[in-house]
């Protein structure tokens, strides 16, 4: 007789998004008061600075309050209206910082304090831009559709009133998949999203990060760093699954890695497609070919980097750079220190 194997508890989130949402519904005609009933929340969870229930519940009811509202985009909309301090001291430490690039390094280092299932962090790129980026790990849908859709859109919301101007993301990347209409979303944003990689990400541009907080104020910020204490561990946020047509142009690009710097041509020749079908597949993958080299040179410096019969300057000729200088750059921006004092601390440990 087979022993049944027991169910995975549920795994209760806290949300700030349900109150906004609530009082949205309230304002546009709708009576929220059934969803309130049905998914047994607090009778005033929609003065509440945050609700806690299953994720699964949170799912179901987001679905429930789109079915309500009759709004495909509800959590676009929500976002517009979220009052200022909703996110208490996390919103403030961001509000506080002195450019837009501050701000997403603070969300990356506090948004835990909000959430502890959220893994977020932000990368600087070589061109100056960067990219903030979050998800739950063993979730790829995260908080779900219309969750995903407000925190970045109040992400770029927040980011315009914080600058007074109109910025606008390179690139925006969301963790569910498209839904069937997607217009709206890149009037919001000013581009195309790509959608269903397990993750929630905008990139920016270097001057939109460098852009300068209207009202930021470093001594208030310090106070406010300081009541937030010593936030939780930075974790990366979870890999998804890389797909199988990204998984062989990794493996071109090691292939071509042993003659240099991997071309997009050559690559797109050794899988036998054009290369305007390789970056097309790349983009809808949420991804693209210099992004992906950049990962293989990544994983396979690390594992150069712990052979000892291997120097530094061998290790930069194996992953294709001409020059030592230009590997130092990339791996003190993979990881904040250089290839050398890398290995030292390896070695160390």
């Amino acid at each position: 007789m087979e022993t049944a194997t027991p169910l995975k508890p549920p795994t209760d989130v806290r949300s700030q998004l349900v109150g906004p949402l609530l009082t949205y519904l309230r304002a546009t005609g709708h009576d929220p008061a059934p969803l309130v009933e049905r998914f047994g929340l607090p009778a005033n969870a929609a003065s509440l600075p945050e609700v806690s229930l299953p994720l699964t519940t949170l799912h179901a009811f987001l679905d429930a309050a789109e079915s309500l509202s009759g709004d495909a985009f509800l959590g676009l909309h929500v976002a517009q209206r979220v009052p200022r301090g909703t996110y208490g001291l996390v919103e403030y430490i961001a509000r506080a910082s002195a450019t837009v690039r501050d701000t997403f390094r603070s969300l990356a280092r506090y948004m835990a304090l909000l959430e502890p299932a959220w893994r977020a962090s932000f990368r600087d790129e070589d061109d100056g831009g960067g990219t903030f980026a979050y998800g739950i790990p063993g979730e790829p849908l995260a908080y779900g559709r219309h969750a995903s859709e407000y925190g970045l859109a109040l992400f770029v919301h927040v980011g315009r009133q914080l600058t007074e101007r109109h910025l606008s993301p390179r690139a925006v990347a969301f963790a569910h998949p498209a839904p069937a209409d997607i217009r709206p979303l890149v009037e919001h944003f000013g581009v195309t999203p790509v959608f269903g990689g397990g993750l929630n990400s905008l990139t920016m541009d270097a001057a939109t990060l460098d852009t300068p907080v209207v009202g930021a104020d470093p001594v208030l910020l310090s106070v406010l760093e300081r009541a937030a204490g010593t936030p939780p561990a930075a974790t990366p946020p979870p890999e998804p699954p890389v797909p199988d047509f990204v998984h062989r142009v990794r493996e071109a690009i090691r292939a071509f890695l042993r003659e240099g710097a991997p071309q997009v041509g050559d690559v797109a020749k050794g899988l036998h497609v054009s290369l305007r079908t390789l970056q097309r597949r790349l983009t809808e993958h949420g991804t693209s070919f210099q992004d992906e080299v950049d990962t293989v040179r990544r994983e396979l410096s690390f594992q150069y980097l712990k052979d000892a019969h291997l120097g530094v300057s061998e290790v930069a000729f194996l992953l294709g750079y001409a020059e030592l200088s230009t590997f130092d750059r990339a791996f003190k921006r993979w990881t904040g220190m250089t290839p050398r004092v890398w290995r030292e601390g390896t070695e160390g440990g």
